[in-house]
């Protein structure tokens, strides 16, 4: 576009520079020509006209040259200023010098003063993004590095759930031949693990007689319990192949006078993880697997956490085992499908719940700590060495196949058949379920959202209608 031609356009002030500066010869020559007579002989110069002439030229070609090297040198400190990659606070104070300047020199300035503060609120929040990922691994590090890590993943497994079902109390007690054994606490003021046993006595006592979840009222709960717990509290029984292992218990939260069917569900869904762990732990024939079943409890727990994905894991399962069946996968490669998928969000434990809920769009921080949930994962079970082979789906169950997914953008020759159908089941489980910024798909709106992504080349085609056949 033109330059507007004003007073203070740049390029108006380089015209009368380079017009005034072009004139000079010609005013020599006039003056010259000036000195011949009618019979066109040559007068003699006065010396002094001759010099006054030079100095004139002399004044106006070192201004031109002044006034042009200002110019360009405004010009250059403001494209130094642009092409850095950090802005210091000398450079903002040139800035915003430059952008008092009149014309197209201050309007650029202005312009790229404008554009600093988007850059650097984008830089200040992923800054805070690197620092809650960082602070997270630290303590999922920290977790797994003690000596007795079984125990302190059951703590952690205890604080989600605590936190997942809004209770301000748990507790997990192992059983031993009718003694009990504080394995874990949580919001408990007692100062020894022997109080807080003699204070809940008499309830798992009452839990492992009748041999069902017990629930009981701020109306019901005993003067003994009141100094401890905050009413209403619920018991759960651990019990696995028969045999009475143990109680989990939360107190505290008003929802459960009622029993809220969803925080049921989760509640037993946990209880009977737990148990299978502890059950796998108790025999010291499999710690691999007591391990591993912990972890999956401490999915559950995570995942209660968005009401909008209880249930997803054990959906992605099923579906993910179905197309592995279909397609004929080796066993072997079917049960690490099946424990990958129900591990596969486990890093959703860093996401803060009210960007995990979070209705409408999402800002550029929580996408980035969202998006960084494969990598927690991944980070969790490196812990762990007999999960290693789970390692590449959790990781890369977000990837695609034209290298557009996340965290590291796969193309297809880098993504296993295992991740792959993790992928595809993954996204299903999604587009019909919904989030807390949208509403769940009718089939046939996820199957053409399916379609779509497969005509784009980002999903596998084979393995997309292997799933419409299992759901047929």
């Amino acid at each position: 576009m033109m330059a507007s031609i004003n007073s203070k356009s740049l390029l108006r002030k380089f015209s009368i520079i380079f017009i005034g500066i072009s004139l000079i010869p010609l005013i020599i020559l006039f003056y010259l020509y000036s000195l011949f007579d009618e019979s066109h002989q040559f007068i003699r110069i006065v010396n002094s006209h001759f010099a006054l002439i030079i100095y004139i030229a002399g004044a106006i070609c070192i201004i031109g040259f002044f006034g042009i090297r200002l110019r360009i040198k405004k010009i250059m400190l403001l494209n130094r200023i642009v092409k850095k990659t950090a802005i210091t606070q000398t450079d903002r104070q040139i800035l915003l010098e430059l952008a008092e300047e009149k014309g197209e020199i201050g309007e650029l300035a202005k312009s790229f003063i404008n554009s600093l503060n988007p850059v650097t609120k984008k830089e200040q929040e992923q800054k805070e993004t690197t620092e809650i990922i960082d602070d997270l691994l630290k303590k999922i590090s920290e977790v797994f590095t003690r000596v007795n890590n079984y125990d302190e993943l059951i703590r952690l497994v205890l604080e989600t759930a605590v936190d997942a079902l809004g209770a301000k109390q748990g507790a997990l007690f192992s059983a031993d031949d009718n003694r009990y054994a504080l394995k874990a606490s949580v919001g408990m003021d007692a100062d020894t693990p022997e109080q807080i046993i003699e204070h809940t006595q008499s309830y798992l006592d009452e839990v492992a007689e009748q041999n069902r979840f017990l629930i009981t009222t701020a109306d019901e709960t005993s003067e003994q319990s009141d100094k401890l717990f905050t009413p209403p509290l619920i018991f759960l029984p651990l019990v696995h192949d028969g045999k009475y292992l143990g109680v989990i218990c939360f107190g505290g939260n008003s929802y459960w006078n009622t029993i809220s069917n969803p925080h049921m569900a989760t509640m037993l869904n946990l209880s009977y993880q737990i148990s299978v762990s502890l059950g796998n732990a108790k025999t010291n024939k499999n710690s691999d697997q007591a391990h591993f079943e912990m972890l999956a409890a401490l999915a559950l727990a995570v995942e209660a956490r968005d009401p909008y994905s209880r249930g997803h894991s054990a959906r992605v399962c099923e579906n993910a085992k179905k197309i592995g069946e279909l397609i004929r996968l080796p066993e072997k490669d079917i049960n690490i499908l099946s424990d990958a998928s129900i591990i596969h969000d486990i890093g959703k434990i860093g996401i803060k719940y009210g960007v995990l809920n979070k209705r409408g769009n999402i800002s550029a921080e929580g996408k980035a700590v969202i998006r960084n949930h494969p990598i927690i994962g991944e980070s969790i079970l490196l812990q762990i060495p007999s999960c290693r082979h789970l390692l590449d789906s959790v990781r890369h169950h977000h990837e695609r196949l034209d290298g557009s997914g996340y965290p590291d953008r796969l193309n297809s020759e880098k993504i296993s058949t295992i991740t792959n159908i993790m992928i595809v089941a993954d996204l299903f489980d999604t587009l019909m379920e919904g989030r807390s910024y949208r509403t769940g798909m009718h089939f046939t709106e996820a199957k053409r959202e399916l379609d779509y992504l497969v005509n784009t080349g980002r999903l596998d085609k084979d393995i997309v209608r292997t799933l419409y056949h299992t759901l047929k």
